[in-house]
């Protein structure tokens, strides 16, 4: 599971790091065309409003999995190290529903509806292929949810058998 979760981490941060270089080319270009040609472009703009969310998607997915999402953990931390794995692996029971009611079957229903919607600016693009980054976003979640918590369940096994002096 460790092989698939790097190669997964390998897609993503690629990924991510194509879709900043081309936003970043993008606005750069939105900013000289109006400037210099007075005319910045629908199709550019949009295009950049489209990366942006895209990047944050598959960013947040990323991040899920090196475990650096946005947690308030007041309570978790002050916990014994088993209550901690306990708060940890509920949390992400949580995230894994959100994962798959949202991200994946919101996500799909979502692409489904809009498929054969035409973009205005950029009528070559449907909105389906937009969303699509949602089911895409929540699969990657999905995987990093229950990788995470498998392994804390192994930690906390780990925590039982040291407690109990490896006997078993």
């Amino acid at each position: 599971m460790e092989r698939i979760k790097g190669w997964a981490d390998r897609i993503l941060a690629l990924f991510c790091i194509v879709l900043c270089a081309g936003f970043t080319v993008t606005v750069t270009w939105q900013v000289v065309a109006r400037f210099l040609f007075n005319s910045p472009g629908a199709q550019s703009e949009e295009l950049a409003k489209i990366m942006f969310v895209w990047l944050v998607l598959f960013s947040t997915a990323l991040l899920f999995g090196e475990r650096g999402h946005m947690n308030i953990g007041v309570v978790c931390d002050k916990l014994p190290r088993k209550w901690n794995l306990t708060c940890q692996i509920l949390s992400s029971l949580v995230i894994l529903a959100f994962a798959v009611g949202i991200l994946l079957y919101g996500g799909v229903d979502a692409v489904n509806r809009t498929i054969f919607q035409t973009n205005a600016a950029m009528p070559f693009i449907t909105t389906g292929q937009i969303y699509v980054a949602l089911p895409i976003c929540g699969g990657f979640t999905v995987f990093y949810c229950i990788h995470n918590i498998l392994e804390d369940i192994q930690k906390f096994i780990a925590d039982g058998k040291s407690a109990s002096g490896g006997e078993g």
